[in-house]
């Protein structure tokens, strides 16, 4: 019998869909900083034994979205406000140099893509649509960091950033706009024709501007430093 030509259909693993429901709980607010992850409930829930929510959790904790305290349990990640601090000043660094090396190869075609990424932004901003807007946004940097050509440099950034965007940005009370959304074709029209060293100022002042605005307005960042991992 001639074939039809359909691929083979990728296996996902229960610990991945525990993984994936358990992320869109966090970036849907249903699970916020420091709320309690009890394992047995989440069993029950999804319908599936408590060792591949233990794994789920695990690896959640690798990215940053859980903590796990001895003796007390897992917690969803609670940033205090100096580690929201350092983790944003990592981040502008980090970015900055993404930016840096994807200007030296970036195409018309991608800085086109890179627009279109822009206004969907834009647009989110103009209806308030929080939840949109951090997907726009968090799809606008992915892009940036792919663009570095540094895989390892790209997958440290989302490892990074993944967190903040959920529990700091999605958390905010600051007012969307859709000025906030073209705040971005600033680094476009960068990457397009600005030269050094006036691009890793434009660049950078942009990423600082981002982080003083989303750090201000999160209610949930407390001083006190959080417990101790296991």
């Amino acid at each position: 019998m001639e074939t039809l030509g359909f691929g083979q259909i990728e296996t996902i693993s229960l610990t991945e869909r525990v993984i994936a429901a358990l992320k869109s709980a966090f970036f849907s607010g249903k699970l916020r900083p420091g709320d309690t992850i009890v394992e047995r409930q989440i069993a029950r829930e999804m319908n599936v034994g408590t060792p591949v929510v233990r794994e789920a959790l695990i690896s959640l904790k690798h990215e940053g979205f859980v903590r796990r305290v001895n003796n007390k349990g897992s917690f969803v990640t609670a940033f205090s406000v100096a580690e929201v601090r350092q983790l944003y000043e990592l981040r502008i660094e980090l970015e900055t140099l993404a930016m840096q090396w994807a200007r030296l190869r970036v195409t018309e075609a991608e800085l086109k893509e890179a627009q279109a990424l822009a206004d969907r932004l834009v647009e989110a901003g103009r209806r308030g649509n929080r939840r949109e807007f951090l997907a726009c946004d968090f799809e606008f940097h992915r892009w940036c960091w792919r663009l570095s050509g540094n895989a390892f440099l790209a997958e440290t950034l989302e490892r990074l950033m993944a967190p903040l965007f959920a529990f700091v940005v999605l958390a905010s009370e600051a007012p969307l706009t859709a000025s906030m959304g073209r705040e971005h074709s600033a680094l476009i029209d960068a990457l397009r024709s600005v030269p050094e060293p006036e691009f890793s100022t434009i660049v950078r002042r942009t990423f600082t501007a981002f982080a003083l605005r989303w750090v201000s307005a999160t209610p949930h960042l407390a001083d006190s430093q959080p417990p101790e991992d296991a």
